[in-house]
This record gives structure tokens, C-alpha cells and sequence, in this order.
């Protein structure tokens, strides 16, 4: 059997997906059911419907880094210097498919 839940925030679809939900007292796990979102490869925003070529951001944001410059140019080989400029956490970069702002 399958069943489409919707949520009104993103918090709670991504708590639903990481921890699941309980339906008749039986504990289900779910999972997305649309494409994941387009990244901004200017601005790394998923929450916009822009892309690079008509990005409002004048500078280009690293997605590795969140400093201001390309990613392409970006120094920081660390993993423990990446910082997400998504959810504004360290640890992981823009594209992480992990990132609470993605899930």
C-alpha cells in the first residue's frame, strides 16, 4: 500500500523523512516524492526559482566555503572549514544532499 502525506513547512516533511511517522500505531518511513530542487550555481539558494544566468546576487557565493568567490576557485580542501550557506552550518557544503534545507 502507499500513501502521499503533505506537510505546511519543510521541518516537518524533513523530520517525517529522517524519523518517520506513525500510522495505526505502526511506525512508517517515507521519502521524498518529487525531484530534488534546483540550486542557484551563482548563489546556492534553494529556496528561489532562479538560476545562475538571472541570479540577483551581484557576487558570486562559494558553495563549498560560503565566501565570495567561485566555487571552482575556492581553497578550502578541510571538511571541517566547509560551510553550508543553506542552513548556515559547518561541516558540509551547499549541494549536500543531507543539508536539512535539501531533505
Amino acid at each position: 500500500a502507499h500513501a502521499i502525506f503533505t506537510f505546511n513547512k519543510r521541518e516537518g516533511a524533513n523530520h517525517a523523512i529522517k524519523f518517520g511517522l506513525l500510522v495505526d500505531s505502526k511506525k512508517v518511513y517515507g521519502r521524498k516524492l518529487i525531484q530534488e530542487p534546483t540550486r542557484c550555481l551563482k548563489c546556492h539558494s534553494f529556496d528561489s526559482a532562479h538560476v545562475a544566468a538571472n541570479c540577483p546576487q551581484e557576487q558570486d557565493t562559494c558553495g563549498t566555503c560560503s565566501g565570495l568567490h567561485r566555487t571552482a576557485t575556492c581553497k578550502v580542501t578541510d571538511q571541517n572549514c566547509y560551510w553550508c550557506k543553506n542552513c548556515n552550518v559547518e561541516g558540509h557544503v551547499a549541494w549536500n544532499q543531507e543539508c536539512p534545507t535539501v531533505i
